[in-house]
Formats: C-alpha cells, sequence, structure tokens
C-alpha cells in the first residue's frame, strides 16, 4: 500500500524539479575557468549538449522518485533518496552552464519526467532487489551516454569537459 505522504512528496519534488531552479550542495566544476573563445556554431552546440544532459538529470530525478516511492525497503529507499540528492547537483550544474551558453532547456521536460517517474515506479513495483538493480544500470548507461558526448564537445571547452569528467567519476 503507498504512503499518501510519499505520493505528496513526489509529487512536490516533481514540481520542484521542473518549475524551480536547483541548488547545488557542490560547487560547479570548472566555474574558475575562464570562458572559452566560440564560435556561435560551437556554442550552440555546446548548448545542445548541455540541454540533453540537462533532461538526462530530469529523468534520473524522475526516475529516482518513482523508485523511491515503490520502494518497500527503507535501506533500499535510503540508497535511492541519496543518488537523487546527487543527481541534483548534476542538475543545477547543466542548468547553470546551459545558461552561460545562451541556450535553454528542453521545452519538453515535463513529458520526459512523467515517462520517466513511471519507469522509475514500475521498478519499485517489481521488488527492492529489481529496484536497486535497475539503479546501477541506469548509472551504467549515464557513464556511457557521458562518454560520447565528450568526443562532441568543443575542443576548447575545458569547463563543459570537466564538468562531464567530473559527472562521470565521482559525481555518481
Amino acid at each position: 500500500m503507498l504512503d499518501l505522504d510519499r505520493v505528496i512528496t513526489a509529487f512536490d519534488t516533481g514540481l520542484r524539479t521542473l518549475l524551480a531552479p536547483a541548488h547545488s550542495a557542490r560547487a560547479v566544476p570548472g566555474a574558475a575557468l575562464a570562458e572559452p573563445e566560440m564560435t556561435a556554431t560551437e556554442r550552440d552546440l555546446a548548448a545542445s549538449l548541455m540541454r540533453v544532459n540537462h533532461t538526462g538529470e530530469i529523468c534520473a530525478q524522475a526516475l529516482y522518485q518513482g523508485q523511491v516511492l515503490t520502494a518497500r525497503n527503507a535501506e533500499a529507499r535510503a540508497a535511492l533518496e541519496q543518488a537523487a540528492a546527487e543527481e541534483t547537483d548534476h542538475l543545477a550544474w547543466t542548468a547553470h552552464r546551459i545558461d552561460e551558453l545562451g541556450g535553454r532547456a528542453s521545452l519538453l521536460n515535463p513529458l520526459w519526467y512523467a515517462g520517466s517517474f513511471a519507469l522509475g515506479a514500475a521498478a519499485g513495483l517489481l521488488g527492492d532487489k529489481w529496484n536497486l538493480g535497475f539503479l546501477a544500470e541506469t548509472e551504467l548507461q549515464v557513464e556511457g551516454h557521458l562518454e560520447g558526448h565528450l568526443d562532441r564537445l568543443p575542443a576548447q571547452d575545458e569547463r563543459l569537459s570537466i564538468s562531464y569528467a567530473y559527472d562521470e567519476s565521482i559525481g555518481q
């Protein structure tokens, strides 16, 4: 049986994820570096890659919140809540970099959130073993995605490279 408090909390978290700026508990990686000189095309590419990453962070929040809602075991729930907290930093960082690059977040983020939340809730309904396995596989997929983006970044944008490297290595 679902706990009404957890349902309300999940709904509130979803609204905050989609409508309120995320706040990072850690410093933005690469913030001390100077803004690189880039052509308009390179800036657009960097902004579009960061928009994809931002949407991925929106989806991560949704997955974890769906999983938290349906987790049966308090330890599994705590692990998922910790993963979501770490992803909040990434969400804030990607939004910050999109702003710096003059880009915008995806207009489809609410749809991505809803679908990801449903997937996370379904994983949780399968049981905590599946839930934690889904968490581990999600992190592996994110790692592969980030490695693919590193190859496409404008070479002079060290700020993005550092952000990706941080996200991939210790931000998980």
